[in-house]
């Protein structure tokens, strides 16, 4: 899983988007629109999404970061992923999804071609509050 390989071209603002805990059926909609309502300003070109922190992650979970990476793209937006923990990054390389997403192994080196960065606390997974 690597974003390198991919072209990338420079953001004015980017976005980082922790999310914690558990993605599933169960909230999988509410994170998608969660990372959606981040991204609600037009100076922001790029969408980090911070999956150091999810502790599990299931199909409905990647469709919906997949939906959100549709939705993006279709306006000129830019979506990656990050620092995905060890069972994040199980479920993303059984799919294959380093072909969809550019999958870096830490925020910082996602944020390389961005201007400026924003960071959100996503609360909109299982866990809420503090962990």
């Amino acid at each position: 899983m690597s974003g390198q390989s991919r072209e990338s071209f420079p953001c004015r603002e980017a976005v980082v988007f922790a999310v914690r805990g558990e993605i599933d059926i169960a909230n999988a909609a509410r994170l998608c629109a969660g990372l959606l309502q981040a991204t609600d300003r037009p100076e922001c070109g790029c969408l980090v999404v911070d999956l150091s922190r999810v502790g599990f992650i299931d199909l409905s979970g990647v469709r919906a970061l997949m939906e959100c990476y549709r939705i993006l793209t279709r306006e000129g937006r830019h979506m990656v992923l990050a620092e995905p923990s060890s069972p994040a990054a199980r479920i993303l390389d059984a799919l294959d999804m380093g072909q969809t997403f550019e999958i870096y192994p830490i925020v910082e080196t996602a944020l390389v071609h961005t201007g400026r960065q924003r960071y959100e606390e996503g609360p909109f997974t299982g866990v809420s509050g503090a962990d």
